[in-house]
């Protein structure tokens, strides 16, 4: 089989840290996002090639991860678009992959995600059902519900129903970016294609995996995987503040912190000097010179120098 991660995206929430700098190459926990699921996945034996999809834009710096790593499993695919526009979108990537390297058993990933669950037991699952499925995560409550896709399923673990962002839930299962499609199923990807061709705008239709599964389940078999304990799709300032708080064990302060009152929640990345400064549940990445501020619930991006500030909820990068 093959495994397939999706990092194509621009990250617009997440400007201007992420404006020259993919966020999947983001450190999380000591080590960018992506490898997180990619270190799970080259241990695989079943998994013969990982793919990674990405746009012409930020080429250079996934070259220079997947150099790093020198694995000869990894094979990196550019998306010929530079700009948000122009984008393929997450189902126009993985067709582009498709119909380029081969069919075959996959796994698809969104590079963003991290997850806490066993990536041999998800695909276990999947082979043994021989159909389309989907790793759902166990909400906690009926509310937080209300901000995702959300699955219902029966003692089977058949999906029976998908919906968007629904007002009045009907279970606390999300969906994630986290897919297994069988060999025997890729048609699905064609059949979306021409049901929906005409009707919507292409990039609408093609940047939706959500709609995907909506559309397919009332055709074939699906199944949902779910799981508990960690998920977190690392889109915006607040999900990736989380995301290290739940993963990374108290502080990470490689750089300097001369003077300066360090609270919780805090990454401070190598080369980066923090100078008679307050800062809490915050991220300073590489190479940053800050003196003399105040900085709570921020992103600081790389080769940044401030000097006599107060940033509270801020996303700052020195262009």
């Amino acid at each position: 089989m093959k495994a397939l991660i999706l990092a194509g995206g621009h990250a617009t929430r997440l400007w201007p840290v992420t404006k020259k700098r993919a966020k999947p190459l983001l450190p999380l926990a000591g080590k960018p996002i992506l490898s997180h699921i990619m270190d799970e996945l080259e241990e695989m034996d079943q998994v013969e090639k990982i793919y990674l999809t990405t746009n012409q834009k930020f080429e250079e710096g996934f070259r220079s991860f997947l150099k790093k790593r020198g694995s000869e499993k990894d094979k990196l695919i550019i998306e010929e678009q530079e700009c948000e526009e122009e984008k393929l979108g997450a189902l126009g990537g993985i067709v582009n992959v498709i119909e380029s390297r081969g069919k075959d058993d996959y796994i698809i990933i969104g590079g963003d995600n991290y997850y806490s669950f066993d990536l041999r037991n998800f695909v276990d699952f999947s082979q043994e059902k021989d159909a389309i499925t989907n790793a759902c995560f166990e909400l906690e409550d009926m509310e937080e519900a209300k901000n995702y896709g959300i699955v219902s399923f029966d003692e089977d673990r058949k999906i029976t129903e998908f919906e968007e962002k629904p007002e009045s839930p009907e279970s606390k299962t999300a969906s994630t970016a986290c897919y297994f499609f069988p060999e025997n199923k890729l048609k699905v990807f064609d059949q979306y294609q021409e049901y929906w061709d005409g009707k919507l705008p292409r990039q609408k239709y093609m940047d939706a995996p959500g709609r995907l599964l909506q559309w397919v389940i009332s055709r074939y078999d699906c199944y949902a995987f779910p799981f508990s304990g960690n998920w977190m799709d690392i889109g915006t300032r607040k999900g990736y503040l989380r995301a290290v708080e739940e993963l990374q064990n108290g502080n990470l302060l490689e750089g300097s912190t001369t003077g300066s009152e360090i609270g919780k929640n805090v990454t401070v990345l190598g080369s980066s000097e923090v100078v008679n400064s307050e800062i809490e549940n915050s991220i300073v990445l590489e190479n940053c010179k800050i003196e003399n501020c105040i900085i709570s619930d921020s992103i600081i991006g790389s080769n940044t120098k401030i000097k006599n500030k107060d940033l509270r909820s801020a996303v700052v990068k020195e262009l």
